[in-house]
């Protein structure tokens, strides 16, 4: 089950792909352990709608906040548009 978020994060590292590393929701941090699945969505994907969709990168990743025996780890997905990072869903 997901529940939708749709709130700001600041992501703190990129690979060379443009994935994310790191992330700060809700005053704690998270590191990225796998990047499970990308895509992009742009205009083209919704064509003859009349909609203006604006390029946007999804990566869902495997994510844990903190280190050790207590650190929780959990599936986010982390949206890339117009140069900002929003958090759109977290998996249950």
């Amino acid at each position: 089950m997901t529940k939708r978020i749709r709130e700001a994060v600041e992501v703190t590292g990129l690979t060379a792909d443009a994935a994310p590393l790191a992330f700060r929701w809700r005053g704690s941090a998270y590191r990225v352990l796998t990047v499970l699945g990308h895509w992009r969505e742009d205009a083209s994907y919704w064509s003859g709608g009349g909609i203006e969709v604006p390029q946007r990168d999804l990566w869902r990743v495997e994510a844990c906040n903190g280190a050790g025996p207590r650190a929780a780890s959990g599936v986010y997905e982390l949206v890339s548009e117009r140069g900002g990072w929003r958090l759109d869903r977290v998996w249950d």
